[in-house]
Parts: structure tokens; C-alpha cells; sequence
């Protein structure tokens, strides 16, 4: 675990209480995001453009993506359809 959690700020986002938190926030190109749940049932991390699914990612599981072009990219829990989020890339 890594207690120094305002160092990873950038690129960690918790699903918890059915939010990713955080919601939206800004990296720079070639930066791995990953997704912690850290709810008791499945969530999914899944772009509505398709260009990334996690797919079902269990209670404690993670889920990393690099993202490797400069563009805004939305994504949704598919199971929890009012869980929304922005990862912007430049």
C-alpha cells in the first residue's frame, strides 16, 4: 500500500460508493492510469468509444490503462450506468 497518496493523484482513481473519484482530471501522454474498486461488488471502467474496457473488475481488484494519444476520453461503470468520468490527455 502507499500511504503518500498526493504523489499518485494523477493517475489513481478509486470506485467507491458508486463514483470514480476522482471524476475527471488531466495527464500527460503515455501516462498508466489505474482504477482501484474498492466497493464489494463489480464495477467496470469501459470508454464510451471503445477504446478501453476493463470489463467485470471484482471488489479490490485494479484495472490499468496507458493512454498513449492526446484526446479527451469518457468512460462509464456499465453496471452502474450513473457513474461517469473524463480522463483529458494532452
Amino acid at each position: 500500500s502507499n500511504n503518500n497518496n498526493n504523489n499518485n493523484a494523477g493517475n489513481q482513481v478509486y470506485m467507491q460508493s458508486n463514483v470514480f473519484n476522482p471524476s475527471s482530471f488531466t495527464v500527460p501522454v503515455n501516462t498508466t492510469v489505474t482504477w482501484t474498486n474498492k466497493d464489494s461488488y463489480d464495477h467496470t471502467v469501459t470508454s464510451t468509444t471503445g477504446a478501453f474496457d476493463s470489463g467485470n473488475i471484482v471488489a479490490g481488484a485494479t484495472y490499468s490503462h496507458q493512454f498513449t494519444t492526446a484526446v479527451i476520453y469518457n468512460y462509464k461503470c456499465t453496471i452502474h450506468t450513473n457513474m461517469t468520468g473524463t480522463i483529458v490527455v494532452q
